[in-house]
């Protein structure tokens, strides 16, 4: 009985957390892509941050938002924004 509810309430918050970073994703790729835009296209921390801001779309889109976020929330460092 203890196992059951021990793997019932893990299955729940894997399922919380997965549903959180999906929708995390986004918005940081959105942060990076809005900070971007007022910065210098030449620069290239922009580049490797635009470049990162790309993979991290490819991973959303591919389900791996954990992935995803890393990239993205990597990509805000190199602009300042985080």
């Amino acid at each position: 009985m203890r196992f059951r509810l021990g793997c019932a309430i893990a299955l729940v918050l894997t399922l919380a957390v997965s549903a959180a970073s999906a929708s995390t994703c986004p918005v940081l790729i959105k942060q990076g892509r809005d900070a971007t835009a007022t910065m210098n296209p030449n620069d290239p921390n922009v580049k490797n941050a635009l470049a990162k801001l790309d993979r991290a779309q490819a991973l959303h889109k591919e389900g791996k938002h954990a992935d995803s976020m890393r990239e993205a929330n990597e990509a805000l460092g190199l602009l300042g924004k985080k």
